[in-house]
C-alpha cells in the first residue's frame, strides 16, 4: 500500500514534468547536518545553554535511535523493492543504504522537536518548525525515497526522543548527580549499539547483475557515524556542565562574531577535515570519532577559546569606545 502511494505520488511528479523536483531537493538538503547543527550551536553560544541542550540532544537522540532501526530492520529502498519506483536521480547520493526509518526526517523532527520543547512562547516558531517537519517528511516521499512509513516512523522517533530529553534534562537540572547517570546510561547505549552494529547479520541481496543491493561492510562503518554525533553531543553537554560552565552573555557584536567565526569554522571543520578524511578510512570505529569531534569541540573548546578572547576586551563596549 506504502509503494502504492509513493508510485501515484510518482505519476503526479512526472504529470508536472517535475517543476518542483529542485526545491524539495533543496528542502532535504537542509535538514541534516549543519544546517541544524550550527543554529542549534549559535543558540548555544549566544543565548540559552539549556534550551539549546533540549535543541541538540534531542536531534542527537533521534539519530541515534534512527540508525538503530535502520541497522534493525534493513528495509531496502523503494525502487528496490518496487520497480514502478524512479527516484528524481539529485536524491540518489544522500539516499544510499536501508530505507526505515529516513534518516532526514529522524533529524528534522528532533531538531525541531526540541526547537518546540524549548521555546514555547514563540508561537510563530512552533508553526515554522511544524512546516518544516511536514516539508521535509513530503519531500522525501515525493523524491521517491522513502515510504510513508519510513517518513512516519521517523516522525515518532523524533516526537519521542524530544520527550524523553526533556524529561531527562529537567532531572539533570533537579537533581545534583543526574547528569552524571544521564550521560553514563548515553556511553552504555552507545557501546551497545556499536557492538549490535558490528555483530549483528545483514542481508545478502543481489541485484540482476550480481551485485550486493546494500554492501553490509558498508552499512556497519555508516551505522557508526550517528551514534558518534550523538555521544559527541552528550559528551560536550556533560563536560560543559560539570567543567566549563561558560557565561554566554556578551555584547551584540561578541554574539554576532561567535556566531559567524563559530559557523565558519564548524562548517570548515566538517567539510574539510571530517568528509575528506572520511572518505579514505574504512573503519567504524574512526568514523565513530571523526563525527563525535565536530559537536564536541564546538561546545567545549570553542567556548572556552572565544570566552578567552573577549576577556581581553574583543568588541566589548569599552573597546567599541576607543575605536
Amino acid at each position: 500500500m506504502d509503494l502504492d502511494f509513493l508510485f501515484g505520488l510518482q505519476t503526479w511528479r512526472e504529470a508536472i514534468g517535475g517543476s518542483l523536483d529542485n526545491f524539495f531537493l533543496f528542502i532535504s538538503l537542509i535538514a541534516v547536518d549543519y544546517f541544524l547543527m550550527v543554529p542549534a550551536l549559535i543558540i548555544y553560544w549566544d543565548f540559552s545553554k539549556r534550551k539549546a541542550a533540549n535543541v541538540l540532544c534531542s536531534y542527537g537522540t533521534s539519530i541515534f535511535f534512527g540508525a538503530f532501526f535502520k541497522a534493525t530492520f534493513c528495509v531496502y529502498r523503494p525502487w528496490v523493492r518496487d520497480s514502478r519506483i524512479k527516484p528524481v536521480p539529485g536524491a540518489l547520493g544522500a539516499a544510499s543504504g536501508y530505507s526505515f526509518p529516513s534518516g532526514h526526517v529522524s533529524s528534522t523532527s528532533g531538531f525541531y522537536g526540541g526547537l518546540i520543547a524549548s521555546f514555547k512562547k514563540y508561537w510563530w516558531l512552533i508553526v515554522f518548525s511544524i512546516l518544516m517537519v511536514a516539508l521535509t517528511m513530503f519531500s522525501r516521499l515525493y523524491l521517491g525515497v522513502h515510504t510513508p512509513q519510513d517518513v512516519f516512523a521517523a516522525l515518532g522517533i523524533g516526537a519521542v526522543s524530544t520527550v524523553l530529553i526533556a524529561f531527562l534534562l529537567n532531572l539533570a537540572d533537579k537533581y545534583k548527580n543526574a547528569d552524571i547517570f544521564i550521560y553514563i546510561g548515553a556511553a552504555v547505549l552507545v557501546i551497545g549499539l556499536l557492538i549490535y552494529i558490528s555483530l549483528k547479520s545483514y542481508p545478502l541481496d543481489y541485484d540482476e547483475y550480481g551485485k550486493l543491493i546494500v554492501d553490509p561492510k558498508k552499512m556497519t562503518v555508516d551505522g557508526f557515524k550517528d551514534p558518534g554525533v550523538f555521544f559527541g553531543i552528550m559528551t560536550g553537554w556533560f563536560i560543559e556542565r560539570r567543567f566549563i560552565k561558560f557565561d554566554n552573555s556578551g555584547t551584540t557584536a561578541q554574539k554576532i562574531a561567535r556566531a559567524v567565526i563559530g559557523g565558519f569554522l564548524y562548517i570548515a571543520w566538517e567539510t574539510l577535515l571530517v568528509g575528506p578524511v572520511g572518505k579514505i578510512v574504512d573503519n567504524g570505529i574512526m568514523h565513530f570519532f571523526l563525527k563525535m569531534s565536530t559537536p564536541l569541540l564546538f561546545m567545549t573548546l570553542y567556548p572556552i577559546i572565544f570566552k578567552k578572547i573577549e576577556s581581553k576586551g574583543f568588541l566589548s563596549k569599552e573597546s567599541a569606545k576607543v575605536i
